[in-house]
């Protein structure tokens, strides 16, 4: 075979790249071996009179990726480790797939099993979702009635009391015509 042929490689090749803040490679020492992506929405269903049902807005929910990772022997304790300390801190990462790039992702859920078939590695399902962010805002309220406005020191309030219909004199517009 010449020195210019292109040969097959043997190593297995990353087609999912988990990042940190600073966009290097975390747990490099970890193989995924599937990733499954869920980019879904919720749509809000109303029924109506006749039985039926109207749906009549979407709500876009947060990705979630699930990651089939195989932690090798040499490395697994340490891996781990390095992946259950990024989990502890909640740190934010990013997930690079072939066709897509997802930001602001935390590690969800970190299971993994261990087994006697697989003596020389351990395999870990992991689970990240996006975390979105929100900023407050605020605005300042008009209050109609200025005596309404202060509610400090005024404790609890009892009702007044009103007296019983049999009690009144008249009619509601008695007091009109008189």
């Amino acid at each position: 075979m010449a020195a210019t042929d292109t040969q097959t490689p043997t190593a297995a090749i990353d087609v999912v790249c988990v990042l940190d803040e600073a966009l290097a490679q975390v747990f490099e020492k970890a193989r995924p071996m599937k990733a499954e992506v869920k980019e879904e929405s919720k749509t809000m269903e109303h029924p109506l009179e006749t039985g039926s049902t109207i749906t009549d807005h979407r709500i876009i929910l947060p990705v979630v990726v699930e990651l089939s990772m195989l932690l090798a022997t040499e490395d697994y304790a340490a891996t781990y480790n390095q992946i259950k300390d990024l989990f502890l801190r909640a740190e934010l990462l990013t997930v690079q797939t072939r066709v897509g790039t997802f930001t602001s992702m935390l590690i969800e859920k970190m299971p993994h099993d261990e087994s006697a078939d697989m003596q020389d590695a351990c395999m870990l399902a992991l689970t990240l979702k996006e975390a979105k962010f929100v900023s407050p805002q605020f605005s300042t309220l008009k209050v109609a009635s200025p005596r309404d406005s202060n509610t400090a020191k005024r404790g609890e309030q009892q009702p007044k009391s009103t007296p019983p219909a049999t009690q009144r004199s008249g009619s509601i517009l008695s007091g009109v015509f008189r």
